[in-house]
């Protein structure tokens, strides 16, 4: 019996991925949106940002320079997710 093998091409754009988040999963309209809004949370939840879309977190008014910092840096890459995801 002869031996077949098989070999999957994947177009390259099916690999590039942002933040863990590959093309394939950018929304498409309301065809996709409940499969593109878990990814998206499952992601933002990877980075340590799912806070950032489940309750609304105000800008710090603290004095502490280091602080408001990582909080524009949080609310950077929150940001960037949801674009790349778009």
């Amino acid at each position: 019996m002869e031996k077949l093998t098989r070999i999957l091409i994947i177009p390259l754009s099916s690999l590039m991925a942002f933040n863990g988040l590959r093309l394939e999963y950018a929304l498409d309209g309301s065809s996709n949106y409940i499969a593109w809004k878990d990814h998206i949370e499952a992601v933002l939840e990877d980075n340590g940002l799912k806070d950032f879309i489940d309750q609304e977190i105000p800008k710090l008014a603290t004095g502490n320079a280091q602080e408001l910092d990582e909080w524009k840096k949080c609310v950077a890459k929150a940001r960037q997710i949801l674009l790349e995801g778009v």
